[in-house]
């Protein structure tokens, strides 16, 4: 019965032990988990690589073409050669070798992407991973572009169908809406048109009759309300009268003896309210005079001093408590004024914090950070000289 007694009391006690070191298993460290033979006692180091940040801009040289960069971090002195991929749509369009030292924590890789580029499909970065990483699901990261290249929305006005018209639209890389006479009874109809806004309104041989004034007049005031400009395609065997009073517009004086062959075939024109073109030749088709070029180099003029508008971004792609969240933005055109932009940071409804946004010269876009605090929803009012050009939502997660 003593031997009883106390083989119980053992069995209570290792019981009570058990339990207590259940409850705090997290205190314990595997014996598998140390380097046993070292001066060390806790676990081994982890490599791992990381994308942290992705940024998106255009080039402003080229308005086909983007730059996507890169910040990869690399924790706990990872060392060796990986591979960068970039893809769009599936396909690989960008790839580059990086060597990543045990000595560096934070790399940073930039594409400049223009050929065989879809985007309205999502792009993906794809590191290789190194010698011993395990974790490889931060070495990958999906996205969309959030740029899209807008193209000018173009009226094309055809007094009557010709090989010009096929021409345009397939060389010049803009939005139609074509109007043209019904085949079987020569009707134009351009009720659509007056309802719709453009950025270029191209009159293409036309009109082949004249028009009244009461046309005319609502003609321009479309122009000017909605800041369109005017191209206008005409054939040298056009009638003169036909077309006297659109002259104006274009900054030509009417004369009686006028001759379309006489005029500058490509002439540029810019008043208060407007930009105009007037194009004279038969043949924008020519292929061997490369006039489809004078007339994208007249589009480009057209669309150069549009209205100068911002949009910002983030970077970061998971934000997370205590992080700093990286901000950057960009004109929609190259613009020569260096601007004073500043955000006001709410958390909550709150004015938390202003940071000024500096200005990359070799990129063009402004960038600034905040520290995110705490987690809970951010609001950034952007603004330039106190006037709001852009507001964003930054979402901060434990």
């Amino acid at each position: 019965m003593k031997y009883l007694k106390y083989f119980t009391k053992y069995i209570i006690i290792s019981f009570i032990f058990f339990i207590s070191c259940s409850k705090n298993e997290e205190n314990f460290v595997e014996a598998n988990d140390l380097n046993i033979g070292s001066d060390k006692v806790f676990p081994e180091k982890v490599i791992d690589l990381s994308i942290e940040n992705i940024l998106i801009y255009p080039n402003q040289l080229d308005e086909n073409s983007i730059y996507i960069d890169i910040e990869i971090s690399n924790k706990n002195e990872g060392q060796g050669e990986v591979q960068i991929a970039l893809l769009n749509d599936g396909k690989l369009v960008a790839s580059n070798p990086v060597i990543i030292s045990n000595d560096k924590s934070t790399y940073y890789q930039s594409f400049l992407v223009s050929e065989n580029i879809n985007f309205e499909k999502n792009f993906k970065i794809e590191i290789s991973a190194l010698q011993g990483e395990d974790n490889i699901k931060n070495n990958r990261h999906t996205f969309e572009s959030n740029l899209k290249i807008e193209k000018p929305k173009i009226a094309i006005l055809s007094g009557k169908l010709n090989l010009n018209t096929p021409y345009i639209i397939n060389n010049v890389n803009a939005d139609y809406d074509h109007f043209y006479p019904n085949p079987l009874n020569k009707n134009l109809d351009i009720t659509n048109f007056w309802f719709t806004k453009y950025d270029i309104i191209l009159l293409d041989n036309f009109p082949v009759k004249p028009v009244s004034d009461k046309w005319l007049n609502l003609f321009l005031k479309k122009i000017i309300s909605e800041k369109s400009s005017l191209v206008m395609n005409s054939r040298l065997d056009q009638n003169v009268n036909v077309l006297k009073n659109f002259f104006p517009i274009f900054g030509f004086e009417y004369k009686d003896d006028i001759d379309l062959n006489d005029f500058n075939k490509y002439s540029r024109y810019k008043s208060k309210s407007f930009k105009s073109s007037f194009i004279s030749t038969n043949n924008l088709f020519d292929t061997s005079k490369n006039e489809i070029s004078e007339l994208n180099n007249v589009i480009d003029w057209i669309l150069k001093d549009s209205d100068i508008k911002y949009s910002f971004y983030v970077a970061n792609l998971n934000s997370k408590k205590n992080d700093s969240i990286f901000i950057y933005g960009f004109s929609n055109i190259v613009d020569s004024e260096i601007k004073s932009i500043e955000a006001e940071v709410f958390k909550n409804g709150q004015l938390i914090s202003t940071i000024t946004f500096l200005f990359n010269p070799v990129s063009g876009y402004y960038f600034s950070q905040f520290e995110a605090i705490d987690v809970g929803d951010y609001v950034l009012n952007i603004k330039d000289n106190n006037t709001l050009i852009d507001t964003i939502n930054v979402n901060i997660y434990n």
